[in-house]
C-alpha cells in the first residue's frame, strides 16, 4: 500500500510537470485561434449530438414498445425473459439518449445569446431543436409510464423520481443504487478535481483565471457534499 501511494505521488509530479510543458506549448497556438471559430466548433458539434441522440432515443423508445406489445402476447416462460430483459435495456437506452439530447439543446440555446453568434439560421435550428427534444422527452415519458406502469412527468421532481425508484423490483433497485453511489464518487473524488487541473491548465494557457467556470466547479462540488448530510441526518439520527 505505502508502495503504491508512493507511485501515485510520483504519477501525480509528473502529470502535472507534462500539463505544465504542454500549457507553455499551446499558448501561443491558442492565442492565433479566434473565439468565434472555437464558439461555432463547439456549436456544431453538440447539434451533432444532439441530432444522433434525437435519432438513437427514438429508435431505442420504438423498440422497447414493440417489446413491450411482444412480451404482452408471448407464453413461453423462456421467450417471455428474453423480451423482458430486451424491453428494459431498450428502455434505459432510449432514455439516456433522450436526456442527452436535452444536454445538447440546453448547450445550444446558451451559445446562440453569445454576441458574437449572429447566424439566424443556426438561432433557428436551435429553437426546432428544441421543440423536437420536447416531444421526444414527453415520448420518454409516456414510454416509461406504459412499460414500468408509473407515471412521470417530463420535470419530475427528486421526490418523484425517488417515489419512482421505489417501485422497482429489488434487484434493478440495487443495480440503481450501486450506479448512482459509484457515479457520485467518480464525479466527486475523481472527475471534479480533474477539471480544477484542467482549469488550472487553461488559465496559464490564456493567462487569465477562468472565475466563472471556477466558481461553478465549486458551488457544484460544495452540493454534493453538503449534500450527504441528508443521508446521516435520516440515517443516523
Amino acid at each position: 500500500m505505502k508502495k503504491k501511494r508512493i507511485w501515485l505521488w510520483i504519477g501525480a509530479v509528473i502529470s502535472g510537470f507534462l500539463f505544465g510543458m504542454v500549457s507553455v506549448a499551446l499558448k501561443g497556438v491558442l492565442i492565433t485561434i479566434s473565439m468565434e471559430s472555437v464558439l461555432y466548433t463547439t456549436y456544431y458539434l453538440l447539434l451533432f449530438v444532439g441530432a444522433v441522440s434525437l435519432a438513437i432515443a427514438l429508435y431505442y423508445l420504438r423498440k422497447s414498445r414493440e417489446c413491450y406489445a411482444t412480451y404482452q402476447t408471448l407464453e413461453d416462460d423462456e421467450d417471455n425473459e428474453q423480451v423482458y430483459i430486451k424491453m428494459y435495456r431498450y428502455l434505459d437506452y432510449g432514455t439516456i439518449a433522450s436526456n442527452i439530447l436535452m444536454i445538447s439543446v440546453l448547450f445550444c440555446l446558451v451559445m446562440i445569446v453569445s454576441p458574437l453568434f449572429e447566424n439566424i439560421y443556426l438561432v433557428f435550428v436551435s429553437l426546432l431543436l428544441m421543440v423536437i427534444s420536447f416531444a421526444t422527452g414527453n415520448f420518454c415519458m409516456k414510454t416509461i409510464s406504459l412499460i414500468r406502469q408509473y407515471k412521470l412527468s417530463i420535470f419530475s421532481t427528486p421526490k418523484e423520481v425517488l417515489s419512482y425508484i421505489n417501485s422497482y423490483d429489488e434487484g434493478v433497485k440495487q443495480a440503481e443504487m450501486e450506479n448512482a453511489y459509484l457515479t457520485l464518487f467518480q464525479l466527486n473524488q475523481i472527475l471534479l478535481p480533474e477539471l480544477y487541473i484542467l482549469l488550472l491548465v487553461l488559465s496559464i494557457i490564456l493567462q487569465e483565471i477562468q472565475l466563472v467556470a471556477l466558481v461553478l466547479l465549486v458551488v457544484i462540488h460544495l452540493y454534493i457534499n453538503f449534500a450527504q448530510l441528508r443521508k446521516t441526518k435520516r440515517y443516523f439520527k
